[in-house]
């Protein structure tokens, strides 16, 4: 439409400019999708490796606390772990290999030495380390 002026009065946008930034949306979603699904893989890979270093610590201190025997129980085949009477599951699509299927923490709170690595389908791997003697967990992340 024309004002009396001269110009063009354009109060909206044209079919042509909606599509333009429809196509310039997709092209930057289809770029850093596969960039933030590895994040997240990683971040979950790494999660589920904090989770088992604070069931270790639970057990570690209630078997402190309480002066008697705790053992954290692994079942490779069913990506579960956890104390006596409970599981906790680890994601299916992440592998696992552990030095032990059960750890046992004695009332003074020492154990043997454990090592758990954690695998993702991208590859990364997550190493936790427990020193027996202290308590102590250690956590890699390799890309």
């Amino acid at each position: 439409m024309i004002s009396l002026i001269g110009k063009t009065n354009n109060k909206g946008f044209t079919l042509i400019e909606v599509c333009l930034v429809g196509v310039v949306l997709s092209l930057i979603f289809a770029i850093s999708w596969p960039i933030l699904n590895r994040s997240a893989r990683l971040t979950q890979l790494e999660t589920t490796c904090k989770e088992i270093s604070y069931t270790l610590r639970y057990a570690r201190d209630y078997a402190l606390n309480e002066n008697k025997y705790y053992t954290v129980e692994f079942n490779i085949p069913e990506h579960s772990y956890g104390l006596a009477g409970s599981a906790r599951y680890w994601p299916k699509d992440i592998e696992a290999g552990v030095s032990d299927q059960k750890l046992i923490f004695s009332p003074d709170g020492t154990s043997p030495d454990f090592k758990i690595s954690l695998k993702n389908i991208q590859g990364n791997i997550c190493t936790l380390k427990l020193e027996g003697s202290t308590g102590k967990t250690t956590i890699q992340t390799q890309k």
